[in-house]
């Protein structure tokens, strides 16, 4: 897979010649060298992309893409400028077919919110912004790993938004992903909230307490 030259290339452009060119096999070792410079924002996006367009159920996606959110999620936090995988990561791969799933999918979202995305708000996108967007990119990767029924769809479609608005530097869809970060967090700390009461509840009456 070549390197993809993107610095005016849409994202949905981007996807499709990733997948055109894809092998039997994609590796994340072949999406990180492809995506360059931008690779923060859209390895943030590809990885958040199967959950927010319902396809979490595809054998070996939430698998591929789940552990690496936490680890460019860090990394954005800390301020690093190119993104840094371990090689039991970058070797994790998914059969080409689910991938082209996946870009077929969300091709259509992609263009649609293509169409409304122009630079502004340039302070959502700042380098300042980014190390505090990294930490909400962590909280919502940790949200998205935990085994909530249908938990897992607000905080990946919130790192979509906001990686898209990195990406093209909108702040506008920073913001909305934002918002539903704050869903996301509510839903899940309800939740676990209800689990954690029902658990008390539960010993507290086979014990007698």
């Amino acid at each position: 897979m070549y390197e993809i030259s993107q610095a005016t290339r849409k994202i949905s452009e981007i996807l499709a010649d990733l997948a055109a060119n894809a092998g039997e096999r994609v590796r994340l070792r072949d999406l990180v060298n492809a995506l360059g410079d931008r690779a923060f924002g859209l390895l943030i996006l590809i990885f958040a992309l199967p959950n927010a367009v319902g396809l979490g159920t595809i054998p070996g996606l939430s698998t591929v893409f789940g552990v690496p959110q936490m680890f460019i999620a860090a990394q954005m936090a800390l301020g690093w400028h190119k993104p840094w995988l371990p090689d039991w990561v970058l070797d994790k791969s998914l059969a080409r077919g689910d991938f082209l799933t996946m870009v077929n999918k969300s091709t259509p979202y992609l263009q649609r919110a293509e169409r409304m995305l122009k630079p502004r708000w340039g302070f959502m996108s700042s380098y300042f912004a980014e190390r505090l967007l990294g930490l909400v990119f962590l909280v919502m990767a940790t949200i998205v790993s935990m085994p909530i029924p249908g938990g897992n769809w607000p905080p990946a479609v919130a790192m979509a938004f906001i990686s898209i608005g990195l990406v093209e530097r909108d702040g506008l869809y920073i913001i909305v992903g934002l918002g539903v970060a704050v869903i996301a967090v509510l839903i899940a700390g309800a939740v676990i909230g209800a689990a954690a009461a029902a658990v008390y509840f539960a010993v507290t009456h086979l014990f007698g307490g």
